[in-house]
Parts: C-alpha cells; sequence; structure tokens
C-alpha cells in the first residue's frame, strides 16, 4: 500500500487512556503487515511546535485511524487532528478517514463530521471481522493474514512456583492434561486434592515442560495463594498483559476477559483457587489448616465473589475457544447441577497420591538407599503422601549417623490412622532442626506468603542465615524461587507449604508469636514511610498496598487491633473502597479483627471502634451483595449508640439495617426500623434524615401494596428535598422511587394508563434532578443507574423498544462500571423482558438467568420473586414445559411471601397466586 509520496501508510489519532490497546494490538497488527503507522509520541520530533508536526504528519499519512473512546472526545490534540484531515479533504474521497468504535455507549456522542464515515466496530465479540473490515479500508483485503489479526504475545507468569529440581513421575497425570488439552469438550479442568498431594508441582512442571508454545502462543499462570492475588488482580494483570484496556470496573475487566477468550485460545492455569471460595477466603488461610474428613457446608464452596462465579459460568457456551485449569482443595459449587454432579464442559480429576514405582524412582533420584521393597514398605505407612515422603527424604538425608540410608526413618513411630503417620512424621522433620533453626522456620510462617530474601536478611540476622535456609530446603520443609524465574529485578523468594507453615506457626506460643509479628511490624512501618506517604496518590494497583496490608496483618498478629483499625481506616479503606471497589479484600481485612468470630465484638477497647468496624464489615459485606451478612453486623453496630443515647446516630444506623432487610425480604423489620428512625428525627429535630426515612419507608410500603401510605410517605420526604435543591441528590432516589411505586401497580392493572405515564414522568425527573445535582456537586452514579433502569422499563411497558433499549443498556454498563450487584438482577430481568418483547427468546432467557444467579448468590428475595415468575412465564411459553413452570412461580410464591401478609412483596405474591393457578 505503500507509497512513494507517503511517509506513513496511517496516521493513528488516540487519547493516552487507549495507549494499552493502541501499542498492545493497533500497532502489531499494522505493523506485522508491513504497513508503517505514525504515533504522536513516537515519530513527532521532540522541541518542535506540536501543531506544526501533527499538520505535517498527517500530510505525511496516506490514511488516518480515529481511536474512539469517551476519552478521545476530551483530547484537545485529537480534536484538531480530524479537524486538520476534514480541512485536508472535505469530501473523504481522496484521504480516508476510518473511524474504530473502541467503547459502546458513546454512538450519540460522535459529531456529524466524523459520523458521515463508516466507523469500524471493535466493540463486538467478533474481533477478527473488525480486523477485517480495517483491512479493507486500508485498501488491501490480504494485508492482514489471519496470523496478524492478534498481536504476538507471551506467556504471563502472574506468579512463579519453586524449584522443582527433583520433579518425579506422574505420567500418567501428565498424559491425562496433554489429552484434556487437545480435547474439544472441556474449557474447564479441576485438578482437586487436599494439602500436601502436590497439584501445583503437576501443574507447574505440566505447564512449562508439555505444554505446545506453538500451539498455546498466550498462556497466564496465576497462584491465588500469593499475597493481593484475588480474582480482581488477576482480571487486571491478565487484561494488562493481553493488552486490553484495564477498564476501572472489575465487572467491565470481566467482560473484556471472556470476550478476548472467545476471540482466541489461551491456556490460563488458576493454582490455588480455593482461596477464592467462601472457606478459604480469609486474611489467615495461608496457616487454614484443612481436614479431610470435616462436613463442610456446601455453601462454604461459594465463590466469596459473584464476579467470580461469572467467570466461571461463563468458560461455558458456544465459541469458548480458551481452556482453563484449575488446582482447589473443594470444587466450587458453581461448577454443579442441583443434583451435585458436574455441568457440561467441566471436568474434574482428583489427584491421587504417589504410585509406589514413582515413591521409588522418587527416592533413588534423591540418592537414598534402599531396595524398592525397602521404598514401599516406608512410603506405603503414610500412604505415599508426596510431602510427607518429601520430608522421609529430608529426614534421610539429614541424618548424622545414616545419612542417606533408609534404615534412618525404620524406627519412626507407626501409628495405625495414616494422617496421623503423616503429621508424625511432619512432627519429626521439624523436631530433628536445631533450636535455632526450629525459631526461624515459625518466625518465617508468621508472614502472609513467599518472601524476599532481603527482607529475611534485615529482619532475621544471622550469619549462619544462608545455610540455615539451604537446610531448611534440603529437608522440605521450605521452598526456594530463583530471581530467574521471577523476571529482571527480582530478587531470592522463599515460601512454605500451607501445611508446613501452619504447623511451625502453631509450634510457638501465643507470646512467641505476637512478638515476631511486632518485629515484623516495625519493618513494614519502614517501608510504608518510606514509599507510602500520607495521602498517597502513587497507588495503582492493590499490589501497591502491600507493604500496608503485610503490616496491618502483623498488628493484628502482634495483638494491636486497635492500631490496626487506625491504620486501615487512615491508609486502606479509601483505595479499596473508591479506586478499586475491592470489597472482599476489605471483608477479609475486617474479619481479622474479630477474633472470636462475627457473632462476638471485635476485640477494641473502644466501644466505638467496635462499632466502626462492625458498619464497616456490614457496609462491605452490603456492598459485595451479601446482604443476610450484613443485618446482623448493622445490629450490634448500632448497640453502642443505643447505649450512649445517641439518637441520630441510632437513627442513621436503623435506616442502614432497613435497606438490608428489605432486600432480603425482612419487611416488617425493615418496615419497624424506619418507623423508629422517623419518631426519633423528629425527637432531635432532623427535618433531613426525617425525610430519608420517609423516602425508605415508602419504598418498603410500595413493595407491600399499601399504595396510599407509601404515596403520602414520599411526597412527604420530596417537599423537603424541594426545599433543599440539587445540592442533594435525595430528590432523584425520591423521584425514582415514586416512579417505581407507579410501575408497581401498572402490574396490578395494566390498562391504567395513568399509572405509565406518572412513571414516566417521574423518572424524567430524576435524570434532570441527577444532571444538576452533577452540575453544583459531584456525580452520583447509582442514581442515574436507578433512573435509566426505570425509564427503560417504563419505555418498554409503552413498547417504545428503541428508548427502552437505550436507557436500559446505559444503567446495565453504568451499573457494571460500578459494580452495583445490588441492581443488576433488577436491570438484567428488564433486559429480558424487553428481549421477550423483541422476539428474541434465548437473549431473553439467558439475561434472565443470569439475574437469578446474582439473586441465588446474593440472597435478594424481592428480586428472585420477580426473576422466578419471569422464568415461570418463559418455561410456559416458550419451553411449553408446565413442570418445570409450576417450579418457577412456587419459588416465586415462597419468595414474595417474605414475612406473611400483610409483609408479604404483595404484586409479586399475587403474580404467583395466578399463575400456579393457571397451571392446575
Amino acid at each position: 500500500m505503500a507509497e512513494t509520496q507517503f511517509k506513513y501508510d496511517v496516521f493513528i489519532s488516540y487519547n493516552h487512556a487507549d495507549e494499552k490497546w493502541v501499542v498492545g494490538a493497533l500497532l502489531p497488527t499494522l505493523e506485522n503487515a508491513g504497513l508503517k503507522a505514525c504515533l504522536d509520541d513516537r515519530d513527532l520530533i521532540a522541541g518542535r511546535k506540536a501543531h506544526v508536526e501533527i499538520e505535517q504528519a498527517l500530510k505525511a499519512s496516506r490514511a488516518l485511524i480515529l481511536v474512539l473512546s469517551k476519552h478521545w472526545f476530551k483530547g484537545e490534540w485529537t480534536q484538531f487532528e480530524i479537524d486538520i484531515a476534514i480541512t485536508r479533504d472535505p469530501a473523504g474521497k481522496r484521504y480516508p478517514i476510518i473511524p474504530l468504535l473502541r467503547e459502546a455507549g458513546i454512538e450519540s456522542r460522535i459529531p456529524a463530521s466524523i459520523q458521515r464515515f463508516n466507523w469500524i466496530d471493535f466493540t463486538r465479540k467478533d474481533q477478527a471481522l473488525a480486523w477485517k473490515q480495517l483491512s479493507d479500508a486500508l485498501g488491501n483485503p490480504a494485508t492482514f493474514k489471519p496470523s496478524n489479526l492478534q498481536p504476538e504475545t507471551h506467556w504471563f507468569y502472574g506468579h512463579r512456583y519453586g524449584d522443582l529440581a527433583t520433579f518425579t513421575g506422574r505420567a500418567a497425570e501428565m498424559q491425562m492434561l496433554d489429552e484434556w488439552l487437545a480435547n474439544d469438550t472441556d474449557n474447564l479442568l479441576l485438578i482437586t486434592a487436599f494439602g500436601g498431594f502436590g497439584k501445583s508441582a503437576l501443574t507447574w512442571q505440566w505447564f512449562n515442560n508439555r505444554v505446545d508454545k506453538a500451539k498455546w502462543q498466550t498462556a497466564v499462570w496465576w497462584s491465588f495463594y500469593e499475597k493481593e492475588s484475588g480474582f480482581e488482580s488477576f482480571l487486571a494483570e491478565t487484561l494488562n498483559h493481553l493488552g486490553v484496556e484495564v477498564k476501572q470496573s472489575a465487572r467491565l475487566q470481566l467482560n473484556d476477559l471472556l470476550e478476548a477468550m472467545r476471540g482466541t485460545n489461551i491456556l490460563i492455569v488458576l493454582d490455588g483457587f480455593e482461596r477464592s471460595l467462601r472457606q478459604y477466603g480469609r486474611m489467615d488461610a495461608a496457616l487454614q489448616s484443612d481436614d479431610e474428613d470435616a462436613d463442610i457446608d456446601p455453601s462454604q464452596r461459594d465463590c466469596s465473589s459473584p464476579l467470580t462465579e461469572t467467570f466461571l459460568r461463563g468458560l461455558s457456551g458456544a465459541g469458548m475457544k480458551s481452556k482453563v485449569l484449575m488446582t482447589t482443595r473443594l470444587c466450587p459449587r458453581v461448577l454443579e447441577s442441583a443434583d451435585g454432579k458436574l455441568l457440561r464442559g467441566r471436568r474434574e480429576e482428583p489427584l491421587a497420591a504417589f504410585s509406589p514405582e514413582d515413591a521409588v524412582t522418587y527416592f533413588h533420584n534423591e540418592g537414598v538407599k534402599a531396595t524398592r521393597a525397602e521404598v514401599i514398605e516406608a512410603c506405603g505407612a503414610y500412604g505415599y503422601h508426596p510431602l510427607s515422603l518429601s520430608l522421609l527424604v529430608g529426614l534421610i538425608n539429614a541424618d548424622h549417623e545414616r545419612r542417606g540410608d533408609i534404615a534412618a526413618v525404620k524406627n519412626l513411630e507407626i501409628f495405625e490412622d495414616v494422617k496421623a503417620r503423616r503429621h508424625h512424621v511432619l512432627e519429626r522433620a521439624y523436631g530433628s532442626l536445631a533450636p535455632e533453626r526450629r525459631d526461624l522456620l515459625s518466625k518465617m510462617s508468621c508472614f502472609r506468603g513467599s518472601m524476599e530474601y532481603a527482607v529475611l536478611k534485615k529482619v532475621f540476622p544471622s550469619p549462619d542465615l544462608d545455610k540455615t535456609l539451604l537446610d531448611l530446603r534440603k529437608r522440605g520443609l521450605l521452598q526456594y524461587v530463583s530471581p530467574l524465574l521471577l523476571g529482571e529485578g527480582a530478587g531470592v523468594r522463599y515460601d512454605m507449604h500451607p501445611i508446613v507453615r501452619h504447623y511451625a506457626y502453631d509450634r510457638f506460643t501465643d507470646s512467641e508469636r505476637k512478638e515476631t509479628h511486632k518485629d515484623l511490624a516495625f519493618h513494614f512501618i519502614d517501608i510504608m514511610v518510606d514509599v507510602m506517604p500520607m495521602p498517597n496518590r502513587k497507588v495503582k494497583t492493590l499490589e501497591d498496598l502491600a507493604p500496608v496490608i503485610e503490616l496491618y496483618h502483623h498488628m493484628v498478629g502482634a495483638g494491636n487491633l486497635d492500631e490496626a483499625t487506625l491504620l486501615y481506616y487512615q491508609r486502606l479503606k479509601a483505595p479499596i473502597y473508591f479506586q478499586f471497589g475491592s470489597y472482599q479484600l476489605a471483608i477479609e481485612l475486617l474479619r481479622a479483627l474479630f477474633l472470636d468470630g462475627e457473632d462476638a465484638p471485635p476485640r477494641l477497647k473502644r466501644e466505638d471502634a467496635q462499632a466502626f468496624a462492625l458498619n464497616e464489615l456490614a457496609n462491605a459485606y452490603a456492598l459485595s451483595g451479601q446482604p443476610r451478612r450484613a443485618v446482623p453486623l448493622f445490629i450490634r453496630g448500632n448497640e453502642p449508640d443505643e447505649k450512649s443515647g445517641n439518637k441520630k446516630g441510632v437513627a442513621i444506623g436503623l435506616g442502614n439495617m432497613a435497606q438490608q432487610q428489605l432486600d432480603i425480604g425482612a419487611l416488617n423489620a425493615a418496615e419497624r426500623n424506619l418507623r423508629r428512625q422517623i419518631d426519633l428525627c423528629r425527637v432531635i429535630a432532623d427535618e433531613f434524615a426525617e425525610a430519608v426515612g420517609h423516602l425508605e419507608l415508602g419504598r418498603v410500603l410500595s413493595y407491600r401494596g399499601v399504595w396510599q401510605e407509601a404515596g403520602e410517605n414520599l411526597l412527604i420526604a420530596q417537599n423537603v428535598f424541594e426545599k433543599a435543591g440539587p445540592e442533594t441528590n435525595f430528590g432523584s432516589v425520591n423521584l425514582s422511587y415514586l416512579a417505581l411505586r407507579d410501575m408497581l401497580l401498572l402490574r396490578l392493572d395494566t390498562t391504567k394508563q395513568q399509572y405509565l405515564l406518572s412513571a414516566l414522568n417521574f423518572c424524567r425527573r430524576a435524570l434532570e434532578w441527577s444532571d444538576n445535582t452533577t452540575r453544583i456537586v459531584r456525580e452520583a452514579p447509582r442514581d442515574y443507574i436507578r433512573a435509566y433502569w426505570l425509564l427503560g422499563a417504563a419505555y418498554r411497558a409503552n413498547t417504545e423498544l428503541t428508548l427502552a433499549e437505550e436507557n436500559l443498556s446505559k444503567a446495565l454498563n453504568l451499573c457494571r462500571q460500578i459494580n452495583a450487584i445490588d441492581a443488576e438482577a433488577d436491570i438484567l430481568l428488564d433486559v429480558a423482558r424487553l428481549r421477550y418483547a423483541q422476539g428474541d427468546f434465548k437473549d431473553a432467557q439467558e439475561k434472565a438467568s443470569e439475574a437469578l444467579v446474582i439473586t441465588e448468590w446474593s440472597g435478594y428475595v424481592l428480586q428472585g420473586a420477580d426473576v422466578n415468575l419471569f422464568l415461570a412465564q418463559y418455561a410456559l411459553e416458550q419451553e411449553k414445559d408446565k413442570a418445570k413452570a409450576k417450579q418457577y412461580a412456587e419459588t416465586a410464591l415462597k419468595l414474595a411471601y417474605c414475612d406473611g401478609p400483610p409483609y408479604y412483596y404483595k404484586v409479586a405474591h399475587e403474580e404467583a397466586e395466578r399463575m400456579l393457578e393457571k397451571l392446575k
């Protein structure tokens, strides 16, 4: 395509907020196809006037690509670039201008001067089509070969496993993994086993030595055992590696990752996935033992975050080209059907112990002098448990009298129970250490995860440190990660198997543990002061908070819970809540203050600090979609204010708990608390807080079907908010609640057009109010979400489907941008209703099913009733399955019952009754 009169084939106009995609995907694809592209910050000459350089570069380019996103419209230079291009060729005949749509929902913002050019949609799933259209637009349909559709990528190691020079055997398991990777039926494989069976070692060895890198050019290894390695960190880091823009919302990141996984074959290994389950979702998970005989409640196998469950569900279905290998102690319940069987496309392979032959090979490779029979006799006593065998080898090779001879362990006490034998060999391995080495191992167990050698050298100074670390490695008690594996700039790291860590930690007395945590806290205080001044504007990722979280961990371990609480408030709360929205991390950190469990108060000295911790944890649960866990904490968090007579504090607490009680269908308690809130506000003459109480009471009464009183309360509130004006966002909230009341009334009688017209009016006013609040004070995204949702629902009810689509799309996009899980199911349900009206029944069922997952995971009772009603209708009308429809309708009836009439979800309850009557 290149011609002599043009220096560049194409000039790329983009905002630098989109640089990752431009540099990571667009530019390599163009250059791999032999095209020369001009980027302003790379190709323009520094020191010259920018506008002159840009104009010259545009003249030297045969075509102009516009990378359109919300950021593009904010750029001064991007506007200048398009103005120059249009001035150069107003008709657009000689100088191709090619807009690339990189973000959905911005079409209305594209000016008419650009709208006249056909854009290429890079927001859809079919990326291959978009690349072909770009090739065609640049004048050579053959330019982009299939191999160039995705830029060359490399394997990404989010974390590294320790040294495996002595890895032995597992031939059958390796073959099974090879076959799984080659098949077209299972997208997800689970390797399950309790601790010490070698799940991580097996998958690490296979990943690095058996996977064909020519076929799997893009691969990711991620370990949830590492610090700050939760699911949200996995999303952001993986997308960054793939060259995909990392949006601020984890929900949008999830969509982008699933889209990338459908577009190309990516192999992802998720090691230690149990850390993402409720059973192990704790800050001290590294010290948590697993009991093979424990009767674990099935709910403990739920993911700690609904995002994680959405990811696992998204791995199935047509078009998924990628594969995921998971190692975990427990199978996530989301992967099972109601009868406990794995869903289609999922496969579980329990990892057994070593085979006798593998054990013999391993012992001989380690230089142990023994016959085959002697090895089998010794190893059989421990059930061929890999970790136990590693410790046995360590004992043999460290024995002073019979070093390297299996006779060194023949006198070990053999218990009747195999698990007791495994524990005993660990006990012997620990006990055989010199006292100072036992002490170091237990001190190292106080860390949350892997440890840098430089840190160990500083906090545990000893001339024998290197010898001690080497000895612990040889004995199988410590793992070593080479800096060659970790990459440039990394240092040596050490880690411990969770079973070893738990045992070593338990060997310390309480006072010894506290003293060690105290010493480590001082080290991390120094780091925090040096590199993280307050306020710290350098925090870009959760990993940047690692020193502060480590300090928090050691403060808690040292028993300094009050200081830890202050640290959380000053250093962690703001970035975790407002910057990252990482509510699950907040839960893990705050739960550490509740040493006696969440049913008891946190061990803090002052009652106001206890109330703070209780309310913070309750808020974290509420925002993460766990209202049932939030309610009891809100109740207890209110007790200090009740005791001290702080009526305003009590009123606020009552309002907080009532909102969560409404979500779980506790309508009686919610109404009682809101009426008391209103009474208290009258006593202290706080008119505004009283109005907030009326607002929420109006919503509760609307769901109960007490229409007149609901309207009266909402109008009382609106009068107060009107006086305050748009400086308060509550006017928008209340107007949306008035619209909600009308939409519920419309469900009782669809012929009453006045309800629909009234709802439309209230929604428009709510949006107008939010616009004014945004202009005067700040944006309140949740208010826009609520108003767009209800406006879209009203347009759908009025058969204005295009407007319904527009507003529901806005609501859903904004909802996912801020991860407002409490609103998502309602919006998805109305999108499902819209699809049903449009005749797209498949998508209607998919959207409703997605909403059902949220309501079931979170326990949202009222939303769950509505979703089940829709699915009952779908089963009856589209699937002609009366039994299935009846099951959904019965579930809806049960959910809508709440506390029983009159404290029930009236509209949904009556709809369910009518449906069941129809099904008789």
